[in-house]
């Protein structure tokens, strides 16, 4: 998991539950806290669980080594809306790709940034890359690992077996009654589904 933002944590706390996850972030603080189990972020349920629960969960400043060790790679590092530009600024998501595809091209990469329609199919084409997927995320400030423990939908911008078998991986991790829809996409249309998902919202 690359990104110790509210996103990139509470995904690496969900997936923790059941799988082994490394965390990854610039930020010595943010990583520092993952390892003691204090949360960098405020949520109430990332910290519950860390407090009760045993999650396979370690957290590093070293990206390169875990990247090699990684069977998935997601990504949610920031993409701020520049309104100079008029455009988000990719180049932490483009830059992590690159890394990841030079440590590991083996590793299915999975963009939950949020990014211009049309990213992926330009980054796929510009690197060549196959194992490069999109999915978004639905989630709020402050109850992020309540939203991935109990989603809506899950929704994954490519169409073969590794999405499914993502899409499925989240699921699993998930809480409550039902399993929740899981919606296989081409990549533009998941990205636009996330964009138009937050102008509704806003």
């Amino acid at each position: 998991m690359v990104g110790i933002g509210y996103v990139g944590l509470s995904l690496a706390v969900l997936l923790a539950q059941r799988n082994p996850v490394v965390a990854v972030d610039i930020d010595t603080s943010r990583v520092d806290a993952v390892n003691r189990r204090e949360s960098p972020i405020e949520d109430a349920d990332i910290s519950r669980f860390f407090a009760e629960k045993e999650l396979q969960l370690t957290a590093t400043t070293d990206s390169v080594p875990a990247f090699r060790e990684s069977d998935i790679v997601i990504i949610a590092t920031p993409t701020n809306y520049d309104s100079s530009t008029d455009s988000f600024d990719t180049s932490s998501v483009e830059e992590t790709i690159v890394l990841v595809n030079v440590a590991n091209p083996n590793a299915l990469i999975v963009v939950k940034s949020t990014v211009p329609v049309g990213f992926t199919a330009r980054i796929r084409e510009k690197f060549g890359l196959t194992n490069l997927m999109f999915s978004p995320e639905f989630l709020r400030e402050g109850s992020a690992l309540h939203d991935n423990l109990f989603p809506s939908r899950i929704i994954v911008g490519d169409l073969g077996e590794r999405a499914q078998q993502f899409a499925d991986l989240l699921a699993e991790c998930a809480e409550g009654e039902d399993r929740p829809e899981i919606l296989l996409t081409e990549s533009t249309e998941a990205e636009a589904i996330k964009l138009f998902s937050n102008t509704y919202l806003a």
